[in-house]
């Protein structure tokens, strides 16, 4: 799939998926600058003391959940969200946190590989959202085969979709 095909596929979208892909955007930027400490309260007053690299990732990075969830919304049939699909969204949000972390005394990564680690994840949310993406325009191809996960559940069993 490629990037024009990503976009139209992007236009497309409801404003209800767009919605839900800004709010868990704020609430994951959020939580993850809270939780690494790239944003803290110093004094009274609210202070940045990461480095402006680790907000801009953790700000992209957030902007790619967002998508990767908002996806998850109003599938085509066959398209639905599976618990196969969780993991790279999961682990990508987890080598951000990792990356960006400025509360331990000894962080885990440190030097060159932080940066490389926090790029690392940006690609994996991307791809993650990119598979998502064509995911629906294969469930919607009228010449596609209709690709079944045989190993996953359903992520959210019982909703149908009205798409």
């Amino acid at each position: 799939m490629t990037v024009s095909n990503i976009l139209a596929e992007l236009r497309r979208w409801t404003r209800r998926r767009w919605a839900i892909a800004a709010a868990v955007a704020a609430v994951v930027g959020v939580g993850l600058a809270l939780a690494s400490g790239a944003v803290a309260v110093v004094d009274g007053a609210l202070g940045v003391p990461g480095s402006p690299w680790a907000l801009a990732l953790t700000a992209v990075g957030a902007g790619m959940v967002g998508l990767v969830v908002a996806s998850y919304f109003a599938t085509p049939i066959g398209a639905e969200a599976t618990m196969c699909d969780l993991r790279w969204p999961v682990l990508g949000v987890i080598a951000i946190l990792l990356s960006t972390d400025l509360r331990a005394d000894v962080p885990m990564l440190t030097g060159i590989v932080r940066p490389v680690v926090a790029l690392a994840a940006i690609a994996l949310l991307a791809w993650a959202a990119r598979e998502r993406l064509e995911a629906e325009r294969r469930a919607v191809d009228e010449t596609g085969d209709g690709d079944v996960c045989t190993t996953c559940r359903p992520l959210l069993p019982g909703v149908r979709s009205r798409a």
